[in-house]
């Protein structure tokens, strides 16, 4: 639908002057009439080209497409825009809407654009990498003509698109995790079963295979008996991650639900590097993603770095989470089996510290071990601010970890087994908790 063109505040200064050049040809020089003419002519060329872009731009072809990239590195955002017209667009003005929490670099979020007629041209926006799933869009554009006279009304040339900037798995915690698990002894539980190490020997009972028995024992001590194989015991973890509004309050990058992306990705790679089922919930005001049943190796891996994508801010202040939706998807997800669910949230606000103490009630009348991880925010990286905004950060950052520190002092008191640590060191503590409950 063409978009409809208006004058500009320059169209009253430019017909005043032609109205000028008129008055005075007709008191003093007949020859200023044409001149005043010529320039309404112009006049109204302008309002003819501009109404003839203004349709070109709303028959534009434009393709959007985004790079896959981790929170390590830029989102890069392309959009082709085709002129299918003869009709070139010589000052086209766009402007690109996106989420509040990215940061675009490099390419401003607006400015002007040429696109020759039956031709194409290129936009590409650099967006910092920050782990979630973000708005880029809508793209608006719109013309004048070369006077500026006349512009027509912004046309949305292209609607939103949703950019995935995967989490970044830290080696370096990866590597702390094992070499600290390795000089501490925490090693997965060996217990009888099939396998091909030897686990013990032991007496024969009927129905043992005879492939097993130990025949100098037999011949040396006249005693019948098997050798037992044996297996490395798994363990059921399911990792529960709030991405609600107040999780992304921060610097970027060091919001709450960054760090919680960053702890789960690294912790999921070593537990699948371990042998261990693993699985992943997102939520916030408007879904609740997960990962499905709990799976090890790389499809575990796969299944849980793809969740973690899924990590949304919710930009409407009036929805609110659905606790009851997400305590099913909890309670659905889990096997049978003891499982050890780990829910990664502040603990602040009244229906957080509910909703804990529900989920955890929940869990453990299912024979499931539930834990809160609160990693505690001690300090943030503010090189580059001012001085006033380096103290506004550091004043509300003493606020939220009183307030934290306070909740998960109730929340122990009820019985929420509950850690509470710096974000380097959470990662390890998780971990720990998943060796020695086997």
């Amino acid at each position: 639908m063409e978009a409809p063109v208006k004058r500009t505040h320059r169209l009253a200064p430019y017909l005043f002057i032609c109205l000028s050049l008129t008055v005075v040809g007709v008191l003093y020089d007949e020859s200023l009439i044409a001149y005043s003419l010529m320039l309404v002519s112009v006049a109204i060329f302008m309002r003819y080209y501009a109404s003839l872009s203004a349709a070109a731009v709303s028959k534009l072809t434009v393709v959007a497409r985004s790079n896959s990239a981790t929170e390590a590195s830029d989102v890069l955002v392309e959009y082709e825009l085709r002129n299918n017209t003869k009709i070139p667009v010589l000052l086209g003005e766009y402007s690109l809407s996106y989420s509040p929490l990215l940061k675009i670099s490099g390419t401003p979020r607006a400015g002007v654009l040429l696109i020759p007629p039956s031709s194409s041209t290129k936009l590409v926006f650099a967006f910092g990498g920050r782990v979630g799933t973000y708005r880029v869009g809508p793209l608006k554009v719109s013309v004048r003509d070369p006077l500026g006279l006349f512009r027509s009304e912004d046309v949305e040339v292209s609607g939103e698109l949703k950019v995935k900037i995967l989490p970044a798995i830290e080696p370096v915690v990866v590597r702390k995790l094992w070499v600290s698990t390795r000089k501490s002894g925490l090693v997965k539980t060996k217990i009888p079963g099939e396998g091909v190490e030897l686990y013990d020997v032991r007496e024969y009972r009927p129905g043992d295979e005879l492939r097993y028995v130990v025949w100098r024992l037999f011949a040396s001590r006249g005693m019948l008996a098997v050798k037992e194989m044996e297996r490395e015991s798994f363990q059921y973890v399911v990792f529960l991650v709030d991405s609600s509004r107040d999780m992304w309050v921060g610097p970027p990058r060091q919001t709450p639900v960054e760090h919680f992306s960053r702890i789960v990705a690294s912790v999921s790679y070593y537990l699948c590097r371990r042998g261990y089922n693993i699985s992943a919930i997102v939520f916030n005001e408007k879904k609740v993603s997960s990962s499905g049943k709990p799976a090890s190796g790389l499809e575990g891996l796969r299944r849980v770095y793809s969740t973690l994508v899924d990590l949304e801010y919710e930009e409407d202040s009036a929805s609110a989470v659905d606790l009851g939706e997400v305590i099913s998807r909890v309670v659905s997800l889990v096997p049978r089996e003891k499982a050890i669910v780990f829910l990664f949230t502040r603990p602040s606000g009244s229906w957080r510290g509910e909703f804990v103490v529900r989920l955890s009630e929940t869990l453990k009348s299912k024979n499931h071990v539930f834990f809160l991880v609160v990693p505690l925010i001690v300090g943030y990286e503010t090189t580059g601010l001012p001085p006033w905004a380096r103290g506004l950060y550091q004043l509300k950052l003493y606020e939220v970890l009183k307030e934290d520190l306070e909740s998960v002092a109730r929340l122990r008191a009820q019985g929420v087994k509950t850690v509470a640590v710096d974000p380097t060191y959470a990662p390890l503590r998780v971990v720990r908790i998943v060796e020695e409950l086997i």
